[in-house]
């Protein structure tokens, strides 16, 4: 680090007093309090690949400040106000990134302006080449850039209205940011190499570039209008082993892994991938705990109770704590600048279309829970609501819409708020079964395999699903290493029997279902806790877009 100290700009305070009439006091002004201030005439700047000379200048109302970076590609001088960097020719091959530290004042009245500092290499991948989407899988090691000028795919916003009313298209971005960066990691030593530096977005490209650092892992990037609005996010997933395909009996091609997943392997915690509420594109974290074994009471054929009170409390005990160690909401997010909440937050009501869709973009870590203190119909089930004025002030629901897409088989359902990478999107109806018409679920048991710590979809792809666990309505993970929940594109229109649902596939007494539980139960499959209630937070395997 280098220290340079140069006079800028002193500022001069003054102090006025006026003088009432006759015997009445002074009023005597104070100065507002001179806090220390920093300012660069540009917050980024892009150097060629051949190498060239950029100069940024500096105010602020301190005599002595000071520069500070640890980028070994340029060499910084100061003359005056201005800073001067020199960058040789890039031969390296990715892109690079550095960023740069205008530091005036002292504790605890210290400002810092950032320079960001790109030079363009002739490797850095174009994630965005083959299309756009929320989405996009990179390695460790190397640099990327992607078209940041598109929401999602820019297609279809599953009758929301939001395209009509907010647009497809990102207008007025200023900056990107690190939102979070976490990997598969229990003591999460390592959360803080995922993304390497800080990502940058060029206006003139409108393009964010990136570079990823040693590990292995999931990060969300943010782009921000001037006044920090976020204006769109997207999930960068950093996998080394390479994303493959399998095909099921049906047709469909799936992902090899979950979304966001590291690998596929049994007992691997690195298994797990990302969980996501239904209809948004925003990522949540797994629990971080290891696989175990959880114990379990014993039932007959007709699911009795065969212990004694006795041995049942001990059981309940043994399953309670080793659930507890399971169970974590994970807050990782190493050098990102978003906080995780889980539990206790709730989406407003929205007043006009599109809903609080725009309220879940600006708030990507919030997990937003079921609203169940508005009776809409029967029961809330959503993180999604709107009170449509024009239509006589009642209120719907994400029931009334297809964030995911139509669900039918075809090229032409993914839309902007679908979380998966380019050429994939989430599975389809049936993907896992048909629903017989009048069911709330169909029974599939009969097509997996109890594996360790998940099952094996022996009548479908053969691939193995891992019990992720999931969140349940308020935010709380549960059912790590004992239960799996994935979504599908499927919802159920309105209507007493699965309103404002969408169908998973899930565990339940120890088989397999596809739909919504509880049960064939139409009262119970009513409740907003059961399994299929849109607030709920759940894996995603996604399968290849139709050509």
């Amino acid at each position: 680090m280098k220290l340079y100290k140069r006079y800028m700009l002193i500022a001069t305070l003054m102090v006025g007093v006026l003088v009432g009439c006759q015997n009445e006091p002074a009023e005597v002004l104070q100065p507002e309090a001179d806090y220390a201030f920093v300012e660069l005439s540009s917050s980024t700047t892009t150097i060629a690949e051949k190498g060239g000379i950029k100069t940024i200048y500096v105010a602020s109302n301190r005599i002595e400040w000071e520069v500070q970076h640890q980028i070994d590609w340029l060499d910084v001088s100061v003359e005056g106000n201005a800073i001067t960097l020199y960058v040789d020719a890039n031969t390296s091959g990715p892109s690079r990134l550095g960023v740069i530290d205008v530091v005036v004042g002292s504790e605890p009245d210290v400002a810092k302006a950032r320079l960001k500092v790109l030079q363009e290499g002739a490797e850095t991948k174009l994630l965005s080449q083959d299309g756009t989407a929320n989405c996009y899988i990179a390695k460790p090691n190397s640099t990327y850039r992607f078209d940041a000028s598109i929401k999602g795919n820019g297609k279809r916003d599953g009758n929301s209205n939001y395209i009509a009313l907010c647009g497809s298209r990102i207008e007025g971005a200023s900056y990107a940011e690190l939102a979070w960066e976490a990997t598969f990691d229990g003591d999460k030593t390592r959360s803080t190499q995922i993304i390497d530096g800080t990502p940058l977005y060029l206006p003139e490209q409108k393009q964010i570039y990136f570079a990823t650092g040693n590990y292995e892992g999931n990060a969300l990037v943010t782009l921000h209008n001037a006044e920090g609005e976020i204006l769109w996010s997207w999930h960068i997933w950093v996998v080394a082993e390479e994303v493959g395909t399998s095909v099921s009996a049906d047709g469909l091609v799936w992902m090899d892994r979950n979304l966001g997943a590291m690998n596929n392997n049994v007992g691997d915690v690195a298994n797990r991938g990302m969980l996501y509420q239904w209809g948004r594109k925003e990522p949540f974290l797994p629990s971080p705990a290891e696989y175990q074994s959880v114990p379990s009471h014993r039932y007959d054929e007709d699911y009795n109770i065969l212990e004694s009170e006795e041995e049942y409390e001990q059981v309940q005990a043994e399953i309670e704590a080793v659930r507890t160690v399971l169970n974590v909401n994970n807050e990782q997010r190493g050098e990102g600048l978003y906080e995780w909440s889980y539990v206790g937050q709730i989406a407003p009501v929205a007043l006009r279309a599109p809903g609080n869709i725009d309220y879940a973009l600006q708030h990507p870590t919030t997990f937003l829970g079921c609203r169940v203190d508005i009776p809409i119909g029967e029961y809330v089930f959503d993180w999604y609501l709107l009170q449509d004025l024009e239509g006589g002030g009642s209120l719907m629901q994400q029931s009334d819409s297809n964030l995911w897409g139509s669900g039918d088989r075809g090229s032409d359902y993914k839309t902007i708020f679908d979380p998966c990478p380019v050429g994939y999107v989430v599975p389809p109806v049936g993907a896992f079964g048909e629903i017989p018409a009048g069911y709330a679920c169909s029974y599939v048991g009969r097509d997996w395999e109890v594996a360790d710590y998940g099952w094996k979809w022996s009548g479908g792809n053969g691939d193995y699903f891992p019990s992720v666990g999931n969140f349940d309505v308020s935010g709380l993970m549960g059912e790590t290493s004992e239960r799996m929940l994935y979504w599908t594109s499927e919802s159920f229109g309105s209507g007493y029997q699965g309103f404002g649902k969408a169908a998973t596939l899930f565990v339940a007494y120890g088989d397999i279902y596809y739909g919504i539980y509880p049960l064939m139960d139409g009262a119970e499959m009513a409740a907003w806790y059961s399994y299929g209630a849109r607030c709920y937070g759940a894996s995603v395997r996604c399968v290849k877009e139709h050509e």
